[in-house]
């Protein structure tokens, strides 16, 4: 019995470290007015945090950075720090979001600076970090959730609510791997976004359409250059 419960121990730590694979893949960013490809890459720091992150490049003259550092435990996102970075400087983007959980405060700098109050039992995920959640949701068997996103203008906790819509077939370099649909749905305006998941590759996101009436923007997968 005792060699039994040491079993499912370790095999439990196991899994909740490695459930989400390191990964490092080519995506390319298309939107109303412009187009840029970058390196999308999930990686373990140097304790138990995570990296994840978006870095696109384009001749110098436009540049997208997005980096989000989080742990997981018991399959949520617990966020520590996120930050983005965009070029030309004129477009204004820049900004840092820190999770300061000794004094239960966000702080956020550049663009929009704001302090917010930080409810631990919220699980507050930042954009990037969302999408590790959905994933985990969708390991764990989960149909339909919620997940909550914060707000970048004012620090304040915003509900999405997803739910799988259907099937499809992906095709990534010359190979066809079967897709789940899922949309995403907020009260507070008007946009739908869909994602194409991957469930072979432990959910990855092969597609993401963003749609409102006054823009259009799509991800999508382009070459998995590592997994695991």
């Amino acid at each position: 019995m005792i060699f039994r419960t040491l079993l499912l121990i370790i095999f439990t730590v196991s899994l909740s470290s490695s459930v989400i694979p390191e990964y490092k893949a080519k995506y390319k960013f298309e939107r109303d007015d412009f187009s840029i490809t970058g390196i999308r890459e999930l990686k373990k720091s140097n304790n138990d945090d995570l990296i994840f992150k978006f870095n696109a490049n384009t001749l110098l003259i436009v540049s997208m950075n997005f980096e989000s550092i989080f742990e997981i435990k018991d399959s949520k996102i617990i966020s520590k720090n996120y930050e983005v970075k965009i070029r030309p400087k004129s477009v204004d983007r820049d900004q840092k979001i820190s999770y300061d959980y000794d004094n239960f405060k966000i702080n956020s700098s550049g663009r929009d600076s704001w302090v917010a109050p930080l409810d631990q039992a919220a699980f507050l995920t930042d954009p990037l970090n969302a999408q590790i959640q959905i994933r985990l949701n969708l390991i764990s068997g989960m149909k339909k959730f919620y997940i909550n996103v914060i707000e970048m203008e004012t620090g304040e906790s915003q509900e999405n609510l997803y739910e799988l819509d259907g099937e499809d077939v992906c095709i990534l370099q010359e190979k066809k791997y079967d897709c789940v649909i899922l949309k995403r749905y907020r009260d507070s305006d008007d946009r739908v976004t869909t994602y194409y998941l991957i469930p072979e590759l432990a959910y990855m996101f092969y597609k993401v359409i963003d749609e409102s009436p006054e823009e259009y923007q799509k991800l999508e997968l382009k070459e998995l250059l590592s997994f695991g």
